[in-house]
């Protein structure tokens, strides 16, 4: 048999093509999901007494995420790179979250020449209280339209996915996470 033929494991590829297929489609429905959620909350952002912009959205929801790991702002190459956009970008959504008082630029204690960039403490408190019911609505919505079975499968389905992804990104076995 060919190295073509066959794997290190002995496994046949062919075999592997509809958990290929599978695995693809998995993929497309989960950003299709994300699509629809980071929509819905563009959405609602946009309603808001300050209308925001989706590439504000998405900057305070990377600074949401600094906050909740470290609370130390970050700084705005290290914004521009998270965002995939040019610095001078980034500097100007960061303006004008900072003129309507989502952000504040604030000096590193270490070093008086680096910015970084935190969330006002108005905004942490939107964040705390209000983001995750926003995030949730349209999650809410659509399990209420399914049966306590289809609930407690797509629940099952989702952990197991989870906890597999998660046991194959560090090295450890399913079984022990």
């Amino acid at each position: 048999m060919s190295r073509q033929d066959s794997r290190e494991d002995g496994s046949d590829p062919a075999a592997d093509t509809g958990t290929v297929t599978d695995a693809g489609q998995v993929a497309d429905h989960l950003s299709a999901i994300n699509r629809v959620l980071r929509r819905s909350i563009t959405a609602r952002a946009q309603r808001l007494p300050v209308p925001l912009t989706r590439p504000q959205v998405l900057a305070l929801q990377i600074l949401v995420e600094e906050d909740d790991r470290s609370e130390s702002g970050l700084s705005l190459s290290d914004l521009s790179e998270r965002l995939g956009l040019a610095h001078s970008t980034v500097s100007g959504i960061v303006s004008r979250l900072e003129r309507d008082g989502m952000v504040r630029r604030s000096t590193c204690a270490g070093d008086r020449r680096q910015i970084r960039i935190e969330l006002t403490d108005s905004v942490r408190d939107w964040v705390d209280h209000e983001l995750p019911a926003l995030r949730q609505a349209p999650l809410v919505a659509v399990l209420r339209q399914i049966s306590a079975e289809q609930r407690a499968a797509l629940l099952d389905g989702l952990a197991t996915m989870q906890r597999l992804l998660e046991a194959n990104t560090t090295g450890t076995s399913p079984e022990s996470t």
